[in-house]
């Protein structure tokens, strides 16, 4: 379905609609779209109904000309309204990387409209000035390499040691348009976004915490934040790289079984 949204056109699938069980909204990652979850729907139907939005600029949703546009605060408002107009709340809300950088983001600034937030592979963002303008350099520089050679990109991208290979993945990724995903790094790349370490114990919404074993970096960011959010669970999913969906997809789905049935009360 493609809704109106702050002057974007937003694509969002509803998998299923029973009035029994609880929503789970999935956000995917940087140069993904909702079909990086087609393998866990099957999954998810028994305890949930699964709702996939493409992202600013991704899959079939529209971006913008200016990177502003895909600031935290702009991407925040336009899911807010989606989500309030169009979906049954309070719902579950789960994000993987960017998709859960920016799940986080909603949850905080939006508590109200959710039962409960999972956030895979996820991170608050960064806090050391010197840190974020450094990341903020490389942003740009990937973003003028995006511009410049896009399938180059691509190809260096998907040998990152955090990701194993997948080709329906670098399917969706080719796909992309490459200005909106330049743009993408501009406005909402880690360096740029706004650091919530110091937002962290006010989250008073249940939330879990997936990340694989072998992706050091986020295991370590990830116990920072099971230590700062209240009412929090790290699982660290034996086997798994940087994509728990992916890697480990039927431990993914007995987690959030678990943590959904938990919290969902009819």
């Amino acid at each position: 379905m493609i809704v109106r949204v702050r002057g974007i056109s937003y694509f969002f699938e509803q998998h299923q609609r029973n009035t029994d069980l609880p929503s789970l909204i999935l956000l995917h990652g940087f140069l993904g779209s909702g079909k990086i979850f087609e393998s866990l729907i099957e999954s998810l139907i028994p305890f949930c109904n699964p709702v996939t939005i493409d992202l600013l600029g991704h899959g079939n949703t529209e971006g913008a000309e200016l990177h502003y546009r895909f600031s935290a605060r702009e991407q925040v408002a336009d899911l807010a309204k989606l989500i309030q107009e169009q979906l049954e709340v309070p719902a579950f809300l789960y994000g993987y990387s960017m998709g859960a950088r920016l799940a986080l983001q909603l949850a905080i600034h939006h508590q109200v409209l959710f039962s409960g937030l999972i956030l895979e592979s996820g991170t608050f963002g960064i806090e050391d000035e010197t840190e974020r303008q450094a990341r903020q350099s490389l942003d740009a520089s990937r973003s003028d390499q995006i511009m410049g050679n896009f399938s180059g990109f691509l190809e260096e991208w998907k040998t990152m040691p955090i990701f194993t290979s997948n080709k329906s993945i670098e399917k969706i990724q080719s796909r992309q348009n490459p200005a909106w995903m330049a743009n993408s790094l501009q406005g909402f790349g880690t360096g740029t976004m706004p650091c919530l370490r110091k937002k962290l114990p006010q989250l008073i919404t249940p939330t879990l915490l997936i990340v694989g074993e072998e992706d050091s970096k986020f295991i370590r960011i990830n116990q920072t934040m099971r230590k700062e959010i209240p009412d929090s669970k790290l699982v660290i999913v034996k086997g798994s790289g940087h994509r728990v969906h992916t890697d480990s997809p039927q431990a993914l789905a007995e987690q959030l079984n678990h943590f959904i049935e938990k919290r969902h009360t009819s």
